[in-house]
C-alpha cells in the first residue's frame, strides 16, 4: 500500500513538473501551495532556430506562376547541360550537401578499407589481393538478410 502511494506522488509531482495536474487531480486546493508554483499554464515554447537554412531562406523568393518563357528555357534543347553545371549552386544540394558528403565519405571509407584489407577488382576484371590481404583485419561487410526481407515492405511502401 505504501509502494502505491509513493508511485502515485511520483506521478504527480512529474505531472505537476509539466503541467498536467488539471488531468490528474480533480481539484487543485488539494495540492499543496509550493507544488501550484511549478504548475505549467502554457505549453513550453519552441525556440527559434540559431541559423535558418537556405531553403527557408529562399523560400520567400520562390514564384508561384509558371510563364511561357520559363517553359520555352525549361525544353531547351542545351537544358541538360546547363543542368549539369549548375547542380553545385542549386538550393535542394545546399540544403543536403551535408548528409551528401557523410554518406559519400562513408561510402569511399568502406571502399579504400575493403580494396587494402581484402581483394578488388581492376578495370579488365582481373581480382587482386590488397596490401593487408593475408593480415587479421577483416574487411567491412553487411549480412543481406535484412535487406532481402525488408525488400517486400519496401515495394509495398513505395509502390502506387
Amino acid at each position: 500500500m505504501n509502494l502505491l502511494r509513493v508511485l502515485a506522488s511520483l506521478i504527480t509531482l512529474t505531472a505537476s513538473a509539466y503541467g498536467l495536474v488539471n488531468h490528474l487531480t480533480p481539484n487543485l486546493a488539494r495540492i499543496p501551495r509550493e507544488t501550484k508554483l511549478f504548475i505549467i499554464k502554457n505549453p513550453p515554447t519552441i525556440p527559434l532556430p540559431k541559423s535558418i537554412s537556405y531553403g527557408e531562406e529562399s523560400r520567400k523568393y520562390r514564384r508561384t506562376v509558371y510563364s511561357h518563357d520559363d517553359w520555352v528555357k525549361h525544353r531547351a534543347p542545351d537544358r541538360y547541360v546547363r543542368n549539369a553545371f549548375s547542380i553545385i549552386a542549386s538550393g535542394i544540394y545546399k540544403n543536403i550537401g551535408a548528409e551528401i558528403l557523410t554518406v559519400t565519405s562513408v561510402a569511399a571509407f568502406i571502399v579504400v578499407w575493403n580494396a587494402i584489407c581484402g581483394t578488388y577488382t581492376d578495370f579488365s576484371g582481373g581480382q587482386h589481393p590488397g596490401i593487408l590481404h593475408d593480415t587479421v583485419i577483416p574487411t567491412l561487410t553487411l549480412p543481406m538478410a535484412p535487406f532481402t526481407l525488408l525488400n517486400t515492405a519496401l515495394g509495398l511502401l513505395l509502390g502506387k
